[in-house]
């Protein structure tokens, strides 16, 4: 007990953060939708809303307690993974939208993406071999999805202006930083080597969740500019004299992994 609750409070009461602070992001998506400056369809913000959206209903479930299934002793969130599953989906394609990376890159980083989240679930909800052959697996297609993202993207990207380059390589190195960090909560929780008790999995799959999907929504916010009439006119070439008035649009380098 913590405070004099137990540990069931606490964990709904965590959940409960991961609602509200999923909600903010839903704020952060709203005033980009309600931003009459910026292009909504160029931006495609409507599609950016499904990952906090998603997750403030999966957070929801969560906090009213359903969804819950029991194996092995250890519990699994089914509204978790379906979250996981569809908004990280959104966000590694999203990534690859801000600098115009080709439709069959995009897709195939998705994929990886889900076989990485499915593979997981895999993993969590059964026991012996077949358990960390899934892990196995979910490592690989994480890895995959990675490669994708950090040698693929840059070489498929297309005439982009450094403004939306760097938008590109805000979105892609942190949320890589921190999906890095779920394989070994995973190993930690009583799915793996349960070193770390249910409710402190909890509180540490939450506190991954809100810090890769809100400031994420953020940066967007914070680089909208990208996706105004003068942007949108570099990233579609322009007219001639609009081309021979910016040097970036024809000159900006590919970018490159190991920018910041």
């Amino acid at each position: 007990m913590i405070g004099g609750l137990d540990a069931a409070t606490i964990e709904t009461l965590v959940f409960a953060s991961g609602t509200v602070s999923m909600l903010v992001g839903v704020v952060v998506v709203g005033w980009l939708l309600g931003d009459d400056a910026l292009d909504d369809d160029a931006g495609k913000f409507r599609y950016l809303l499904i990952v906090p959206a998603f997750a403030v209903v999966a957070y929801a479930a969560m906090t009213l307690g359903f969804g819950r299934l029991t194996v092995g002793g250890v519990e699994a969130e089914v509204a978790r993974y379906l979250d996981w599953f569809v908004t990280t989906a959104v966000m590694v394609w999203y990534v690859g939208y801000v600098v115009d990376v080709e439709r069959r890159w995009m897709l195939t980083a998705a994929v990886f993406d889900g076989l990485f989240i499915a593979g997981g679930w895999v993993a969590t909800t059964t026991q012996g071999t077949v358990k960390w052959a899934a892990f196995a697996g979910a490592c690989l297609a994480f890895a995959a999805t990675m490669y994708v993202l950090f040698r693929v993207y840059p070489r498929s990207a297309g005439e982009m202006t450094p403004e939306r380059e760097r938008l590109f390589l805000r979105l892609r190195n942190q949320s890589s930083v921190i999906w890095l960090v779920y394989p070994v909560v995973w190993l930690a929780s009583g799915a793996g080597f349960g070193l770390v008790s249910t409710l402190g999995t909890v509180m540490l799959f939450t506190f991954l969740d809100v810090a890769s999907k809100v400031p994420y929504t953020w940066v967007v916010y914070e680089h909208r500019g990208v996706f105004g009439e003068t942007q949108l006119a570099e990233y579609a070439g322009g007219d001639g004299d609009a081309a021979a008035g910016s040097g970036d649009a024809t000159t900006t380098d590919r970018p490159v992994a190991s920018a910041d």
